[in-house]
Order: structure tokens, then C-alpha cells, then sequence
């Protein structure tokens, strides 16, 4: 009996999680997908380039959507049980609905341990790929991307010009650039000579120019400068919108777990402080840990039968409710955690903590069949709301 209900529960969490996974992934994607389709048909970077970009960015956002895709799949999945009365019909038998909790509790450990797997491993290999295949792009557009006598706007910041391209060398020849990374201080480099310099250590690229001038312009009329040099440096960083090295220092956010520590351990050795990196070793396992919080307190929120009857519309409305305002209590958990307004295992983990607290109580309520205030309350609004429709619907005809 309990193996059949198990797998009967698992059969119906399955399928909509899937969906919800898809769905989120691809909502969270879309904002990428337009900036590098954009990419693509405007600045003529191959398709294959494209798709390597998005295959690579999957985990970071998986990280995000697999939490999410568990509260939905609990949640609907429960919804239907009521909406068609199988709970009641449960109850009956005597399966109590903590018996129904189980194959719940199951499926959120394996969706844990897999968004912990991506959190810890699969993130920050995806995010070093990523930038090795963006300073591939950047080479190629660097060495074959600029055309003779043409404006080139590729790189953040920079407008290039190139009168002429040795075919043999690359080399450049009479260089004109227009540098607005700093919009308090434009430049203006003329340069006779150039050639670029790609150092896949570092995945930098490098513009040297040789045997020109720089022309700075300030906010103020009279604030110009020229300086001449014989060799000159330019760092090139390609437009994408998603982040490349600058140096060979990680960004925390990119670090693995022993990278973390051991970049702690020196920060500690120097006496600087190391809260960004304390924030993203606890995010690391607080964001796995809602798949945990997210699968209890999706059974009570399906379960509340008169307001689940407004069918899987009202379900995912609850779902998206629940995930705006535990991410914006994380958003603002994590912020106050890295300025040292709070404790760092309060700002990190309060979200995880007010949520499981609330799912514990209305689980125990539902178990008890007790009345929710707050349902009751949106019982009550929904109830007024349908006579005046009728009254409505009566008056038009």
C-alpha cells in the first residue's frame, strides 16, 4: 500500500517539475537569448559560439530554477489531490497526510543534492568555460574581425578605425581610436603601427600600439593633454554582457569551495576582510537548501482545498507569490550580510528559517485540518468577489 501511494505521488511530482524546469530556465534564458541573438546577427560571431555561450550559462541559471520547479511540482501536485478529493479519499483509508510526506521529503533530497552537485562543481567550471570561449571570440574579432577603412565598436568603450591591415602579419597601420570607457576623461589615440597580443593564461587581449600619441580631453574646455609615447597597451574587452578575466585573480562568485577557503585563509593571513567570500560559501548550500524548505511548505499551500479549487492557475499563482517574496528576502539577507549589517549566518540563512518555520505550522494545520487565518481571509474576498460578477453578468443582460 505505502509502496504504491509512494510511487503514485512520485509520478505526479515528476511530470510538473520537468515543466517548471523548462519554463523557469527558459524565462530566466530569454533576457540572454535576445543579447546574444543580437550578438549574432550584428556582430557576425558564429552560431556555434552562440550556443556554447547558452550551454554554458545553463548551470548558474539551474542553480535558481530547480529550487523553484520543486515548490511548483509540490505544490500542483497537491493542488489536483485536493481539487479532485483523492486526499479525502486517502483519509479515509487511514493514510494520515505526514504518511503522504515521504515520497515529498525523497524528491527534495535528490533535488538538493543535485543543485548543491551544480553549486559547488558544475557553476564555476561553466563560469571559467565561459570566459575562455568569450576570449576566443575576442581573438578572432581582434585579429579577423576588424576591416580596413571601417568603424569598429565590438569592444566596450572603444571605436576603432584601421586605414590599412598587413595581410601577411595582421599588423595595423595608422590606428585611430576613440576611448569613452571613462566618461570623465575621453581619449583619443592615433597611433602609426598596432598589433594584438592574446595571453590565454590571463584570457587577455591586449591592443599594442606603437609610435602615436594620446589625446586626452577633460569636463573642462581648457583640460587637454597630449601625451606621446613610442609603446602603448590597450586592454580589449569584448561586448557580451557577461564577464570576462580581468586578472588572474577569480571572482568569488567563480570560485570553488576550496578555492574559497583557500583565498579566505590568505585574506585572514593579510588581516583584510573576507565577507564576500563567507557570503558566497554560505550561498553555496543556503540556495540548494530551499529545495528542502520549498518541498514541505508546498503540501499545506496545495492542500488548502477551497482555495485550490480555482485550479492550477491559483496553484502557480501561489508558487510565484512564495518564490518573489523568499527571493527578495534573500536578495536583502545577502546585502546586509556582505556590508556587516547583520550576521552573516542571520543574513544568509533568515530566508531559509522564516520559510521552514512557516511550512512546519501550516503542515501541522493541515495535517489537524485546522483553518489558516490568512486562507480564511482570502476565502472570504474570493466569496464576495463571485456574487457581484453574477449581479454583473445579470445587469449586461
Amino acid at each position: 500500500m505505502k509502496r504504491t501511494l509512494y510511487f503514485y505521488l512520485i509520478k505526479e511530482l515528476f511530470p510538473a517539475f520537468l515543466l517548471g524546469l523548462i519554463g523557469f530556465t527558459f524565462i530566466l534564458l530569454t533576457g540572454r537569448i535576445v543579447q546574444l541573438m543580437e550578438f549574432f546577427v550584428n556582430k557576425g560571431v558564429p552560431l556555434g559560439y552562440i550556443l556554447r555561450l547558452l550551454y554554458l550559462l545553463l548551470p548558474s541559471f539551474m542553480v535558481l530554477t530547480i529550487p523553484m520547479a520543486t515548490l511548483l511540482s509540490v505544490l500542483l501536485a497537491f493542488n489536483r489531490l485536493s481539487s479532485d478529493n483523492e486526499i479525502t479519499a486517502l483519509k479515509a483509508s487511514g493514510v494520515s497526510l505526514y504518511q503522504m510526506i515521504p515520497p515529498v521529503l525523497v524528491f527534495a533530497v535528490a533535488t538538493y543534492v543535485a543543485t548543491t552537485f551544480l553549486s559547488l562543481y558544475s557553476v564555476p567550471r561553466a563560469n571559467e568555460g565561459s570566459r575562455a570561449l568569450i576570449y576566443e571570440v575576442a581573438s578572432s574579432k581582434a585579429n579577423a574581425g576588424i576591416r580596413e577603412k571601417m568603424f569598429n565598436d565590438d569592444f566596450e568603450g572603444l571605436v576603432l578605425y584601421v586605414e590599412e591591415i598587413k595581410p601577411r602579419t595582421l599588423a595595423w597601420e595608422k590606428v585611430f581610436i576613440s576611448d569613452s570607457r571613462n566618461p570623465a576623461e575621453v581619449l583619443t589615440i592615433i597611433a602609426r603601427e598596432g598589433e594584438v597580443l592574446s595571453d590565454p593564461g590571463t584570457l587577455a587581449i591586449t591592443l599594442r600600439l606603437k609610435r602615436g600619441a594620446i589625446h586626452k580631453l577633460g569636463k573642462e574646455p581648457d583640460a587637454y593633454q597630449k601625451i606621446d609615447f613610442s609603446t602603448y597597451d590597450l586592454r580589449l574587452h569584448l561586448k557580451t554582457g557577461l564577464k570576462e578575466k580581468g586578472t588572474e585573480e577569480k571572482h568569488p562568485a567563480d570560485m570553488t569551495l576550496a578555492e574559497l577557503s583557500r583565498a579566505i585563509q590568505a585574506l585572514q593571513a593579510k588581516g583584510s576582510a573576507a565577507k564576500i567570500q563567507w557570503v558566497k560559501v554560505h550561498e553555496k548550500f543556503s540556495i540548494p537548501f530551499a529545495c528542502l524548505v520549498f518541498g514541505l511548505i508546498g503540501i499545506p499551500l496545495g492542500l488548502q482545498s477551497r482555495v485550490a479549487r480555482g485550479g492550477k492557475f491559483q496553484g502557480f499563482a501561489w508558487a510565484i507569490g512564495v518564490l518573489l517574496v523568499y527571493y527578495l528576502l534573500t536578495n536583502a539577507g545577502t546585502s546586509l550580510a556582505e556590508r556587516g549589517v547583520v550576521l552573516l549566518e542571520v543574513g544568509m540563512w533568515s530566508a531559509n528559517a522564516i520559510f521552514l518555520t512557516l511550512g512546519v505550522y501550516l503542515l501541522v494545520k493541515a495535517a489537524n485540518e485546522s483553518p489558516v487565518l490568512l486562507f480564511v481571509w482570502l476565502q472570504r474576498a474570493v466569496e464576495r468577489l463571485r456574487p457581484k460578477r453574477g449581479e454583473e453578468g445579470g445587469a449586461s443582460r
